[in-house]
């Protein structure tokens, strides 16, 4: 069968047109499964070597399809050796069709790595749908490719899973945002494996990644950056001390944000990352400022009104900005009661809760968005 493609091709065959001997193989084995196990293993090799160079080479559309589809039929029933020669060839080629590039990818981890490592014919939705779809050894072996998409490197941090962060943590191309880092350190405050992997990164060119981790580390995993990347600037360390100030309760009384966590919020707003989920984490952390920062550019309102609206008693304005602004009933009642800390420690009154709730059941959608449309004017 191998010495089919080597026949002499017609000159009536023109560039652009159907290899007639292609089509020829194609029509008679392309796409009988039963002729494709059929096939000897040493023939195997050397017809896909004569289909991969077609499609490596042709400058027809058509032929590469049809190579294509004999090639995925040869690989279903070719040796784990031939499949792995194979995906490591495809690796390098720019112009691999993504179909054969996925068919490896169905196959299992030693097989798929060559191309889930190095081919650029995956891209970003490639990438987080395969992380979606397959598990750790997949998820492993991506965190490994080279400048890895924002988007891609926090799917990847969803995981949760270990082996993978640290690959991420090692692989010195990857940027983390605000999110990443910030998982990142949750997840290592209990992994020493992870911890080492922060450590021994250091830091990039503009220190970016040693503030965004140090920002979110606890005592000790702090110690050990100062120890490893040396003393952060002025402005790093001012940054660190407000964070740690929330975290101790050591925040002045009147919980007024600084202006880099007013910064911080605008960006995690451009980013599309300022939701209700974000400032309720952010609150139950205990980081009241910041969350006052958030909440501030979320329902659009200067923090000279949010600071006194957040200490009403009743929770009324409170009911009347998470209305307007889609927050649901439960982040409503988790955010009005861990503000309590702004009147006074350990304030927390059954009735102040009953009335705030009575407050956000009773006023409408529609009625809380014209109040804080007035408000704003």
């Amino acid at each position: 069968m191998s010495n089919l493609l080597n026949q002499s091709i017609p000159s009536a065959y023109k560039a652009g047109d159907v290899n007639p001997v292609l089509a020829q193989l194609y029509l008679s084995h392309g796409i009988s499964d039963g002729a494709m196990a059929r096939v000897e293993d040493t023939e195997r090799a050397g017809l896909c070597d004569n289909i991969i160079q077609l499609i490596e080479t042709s400058a027809c559309q058509t032929d590469r399809e049809i190579a294509s589809d004999i090639l995925i039929s040869l690989l279903k029933h070719a040796e784990k050796n031939l499949k792995q020669a194979i995906a490591e060839r495809f690796a390098n080629l720019d112009t691999a069709p993504l179909r054969i590039i996925l068919q490896f990818i169905h196959d299992d981890i030693d097989v798929a790595t060559p191309v889930l490592k190095y081919s650029h014919a995956l891209n970003d939705l490639d990438l987080m749908y395969i992380i979606q779809s397959r598990d750790s050894p997949f998820w492993q072996v991506i965190a490994n490719r080279e400048n890895l998409p924002e988007n891609v490197v926090e799917t990847l941090v969803d995981t949760k899973d270990i082996p993978t962060t640290k690959n991420l943590i090692q692989n010195e191309t990857v940027k983390f945002s605000e999110y990443a880092a910030e998982q990142i350190v949750h997840l290592a405050n209990n992994e020493s494996a992870l911890v080492e992997a922060l450590i021994n990164r250091g830091l990039d060119k503009e220190g970016s990644f040693a503030q965004k981790i140090y920002a979110y580390a606890s005592e000790s995993l702090k110690s050990a950056i100062i120890q490893k990347c040396g003393r952060l600037s002025d402005d790093s360390a001012q940054k660190l001390e407000e964070i740690f100030e929330e975290f101790t309760g050591t925040t002045p009384r009147h919980f007024m944000p600084t202006a880099s966590m007013m910064k911080a919020a605008d960006l995690f707003q451009e980013q599309g990352k300022l939701v209700p989920s974000l400032m309720v984490n952010t609150l139950k952390r205990g980081q009241i400022s910041s969350f006052i920062a958030q909440f501030s550019r979320y329902i659009n309102m200067p923090v000279a009104v949010v600071v006194p609206m957040l200490q009403q008693r009743n929770g009324q304005g409170l009911s009347i900005a998470t209305k307007a602004n889609d927050i649901s009933r439960n982040d409503f009642l988790v955010i009005f009661n861990f503000t309590r800390k702004m009147m006074g420690e350990n304030y927390l009154s059954s009735k102040d809760v009953a009335s705030a709730l009575a407050h956000y059941d009773r006023i409408s959608p529609d009625v809380a968005k014209r109040l804080m449309n007035k408000t704003r004017h």
